[in-house]
């Protein structure tokens, strides 16, 4: 039996794992931090004794790459998928409202959705409708010139549409502003969730922690396979002799035996050991998420808004997640929050819940904040253009990770997907 040595156990180091796994090699998983998941993990809010993810995931039916890996690790009891696409969105003074797939067949039930969402007029729901229509026709060439922006402005898309319908999508999905974000992974995203049927466009979201919902079940499938998986154990070097890697040296140990090896962590983590160099053009900047977590006081449990999550237009506050007593804020594309004290932050978290929400400062009891820095990378043309593949130049190692060329934007299913195929690329050597 082959052995292969995978380097970080996110959802790219994971999924590489199961998949190789699966296919009859043996497995050695390490991972620097004292616990799987990456940058998607649950740990224990002390204060609270709140079981809590690190941030809000949300995945979609068109993530067809995770919902099989989900079923491959027997993890698909653990989501729960729509019936049917359904988003609430709430205008300042809590006005309500929802975008909703109707009862008719495909594609139908998505077009009524567009022409039943009264948060904007009648003539701008038509506006939407005639950009959905020309989506196949669009020209790749002319996208990858383009950032989303210029897309919108080239399609009578006008200021109103793109703060209540088209801002909230883009920066939810690519986690990059419309001015930046590339037009043509936009457009490639739309088709996937609108033009493939409906159940790309349901909203998948877990019904546990992430720890439960994806890392223990693929840390149990890999083990049973005969694979070994080590926490809190950091790879510093990697050895390469006639093009081939043949010794990793950890924080710990010297890992010689093994016949192929994925890395599988973050570009700039990878940068540290991997002793070859990547394109010159390949340079990404970062955006950063920003996940408050809101604990409401108890006679603020049982509250109008229901469990439920909700788009904020027009709000610096872009997302709310409702789990009863305990909200999840998420504030996407968030570097110019990242210099303010958390005071600040929590000002204008105040002032937003309660302009949106009805919820006061004085009914919030605890809070805690989370600065992931380095979420995504940001979707802009140049970087996607030049994103290195799963093979490298050293024949036996090979690369994973949301930021790997999958024609994907920096998601789950984008780090999912390159686990797959840095397996099959090593099954095929």
């Amino acid at each position: 039996m082959k052995k292969c040595l995978v380097i970080g156990g996110g959802f790219a180091g994971l999924s590489a794992s199961v998949h190789l796994s699966n296919a009859g090699y043996q497995v050695e998983l390490i991972e620097a931090s004292p616990k799987l998941g990456g940058r998607a993990f649950s740990f224990i809010h002390k204060p609270t004794n709140t079981l809590i993810d690190n941030g809000q995931h949300i995945m979609m039916g068109c993530y067809k790459q995770t919902l099989k890996f989900l079923g491959v690790i027997n993890a698909l009891n653990k989501i729960e998928i729509q019936e049917k696409l359904s988003v609430k969105f709430i205008s300042p003074n809590f006005e309500l409202y929802v975008l909703k797939a109707t009862s008719l067949f495909y594609p139908f039930n998505l077009l009524g959705a567009i022409l039943n969402y009264s948060a904007i007029s009648l003539r701008e729901r038509l506006s939407i409708l005639r950009f959905f229509l020309k989506l196949p026709l669009f020209a790749q060439r002319d996208l990858s010139k383009m950032s989303v922006d210029d897309l919108l402005a080239q399609e009578n898309q006008n200021e109103n549409v793109k703060k209540a319908f088209w801002e909230i999508i883009c920066v939810g999905a690519l986690n990059t502003n419309l001015k930046k974000a590339s037009a043509k992974v936009f457009v490639d995203i739309l088709k996937e969730i609108f033009l493939k049927g409906s159940f790309g466009s349901k909203i998948i979201l877990p019904k546990t922690n992430l720890s439960e919902t994806y890392c223990l079940p693929a840390k149990q499938f890999v083990e049973a396979k005969g694979g070994k998986i080590f926490l809190s154990e950091r790879a510093e070097e990697i050895k390469v002799e006639k093009n081939r890697a043949v010794e990793v040296r950890t924080d710990k140990r010297r890992i010689a035996e093994f016949d192929f090896m994925v890395c599988a962590v973050p570009f700039y983590a990878a940068q540290k050991f991997l002793s070859f160099s990547f394109s010159n053009d390949f340079n990404p900047q970062y955006s950063s998420i920003l996940n408050v977590h809101v604990w409401l006081a108890e006679a603020k449990k049982e509250n109008w808004y229901g469990k439920n999550f909700y788009a904020l237009i027009g709000s610096k506050l872009h997302w709310v997640f409702n789990h009863d007593s305990h909200l999840t804020c998420v504030i996407s594309d968030a570097d110019y929050l990242l210099n303010l004290s958390d005071e600040e932050i929590m000002n204008m978290i105040y002032s937003e819940l309660e302009r949106y929400m009805n919820i006061t400062k004085h009914d919030i009891k605890d809070y805690f904040m989370i600065k992931e820095k380095r979420a995504t990378f940001i979707s802009s043309n140049e970087i996607l253009n030049n994103r290195p593949n799963s093979e490298t130049e050293v024949k036996n190692l090979f690369l994973a990770g949301d930021w790997v060329n999958t024609g994907l934007p920096t998601t789950i299913e984008s780090a999912v997907k390159s686990g797959r195929v840095a397996a099959e690329a090593v099954a095929s050597n």
